[in-house]
């Protein structure tokens, strides 16, 4: 029996760099990069929500199940408002993130009533927010 070491220089020794070519973006899939690609921009270009439901701050919640909706933000239409404690916005996928928002609560997580929602017990724990720059 041989070491690991030794077997790991073996098969290593059977090696050969593959080179390079040009080839269509097209026929690319399932290829390797042969060096870096930096974007020229960020996309998404701003936080966005990734579901339906309420934009909020993720540190109302450890005192508050109940929140004022005082707005609206659909998707290409940012809501210009500030959030404070106890408000949150209806939010729509694709929407910019209200700026002092780091959450989206989904529409299936909570009870709305006229102007304020209530969250459910056990609701998803996951943020629903797209990072800006998170996809490139």
């Amino acid at each position: 029996m041989i070491s690991v070491a030794e077997a790991l220089d073996r098969v290593l020794k059977l090696v050969r760099p593959a080179g390079c070519e040009t080839i269509p973006l097209a026929e690319a899939a399932g290829r390797i990069l042969a060096e870096h690609v930096i974007a020229e921009r960020d996309q998404p270009p701003f936080n966005a929500s990734a579901m339906d439901g309420y934009a909020i701050r993720s540190q109302d919640m450890e005192t508050r199940d109940q929140f004022e909706v005082v707005g609206e933000a659909p998707a290409g239409r940012a809501f210009e408002g500030v959030v404070v404690p106890g408000q949150t916005v209806r939010i729509f996928t694709g929407a910019r993130m209200p700026e002092n928002c780091d959450r989206v609560i989904i529409q299936e997580d909570v009870h709305r009533e006229g102007t304020r929602i209530r969250l459910k017990s056990g609701y998803h724990d996951n943020s629903y927010v797209r990072r800006a720059g998170g996809d490139f």
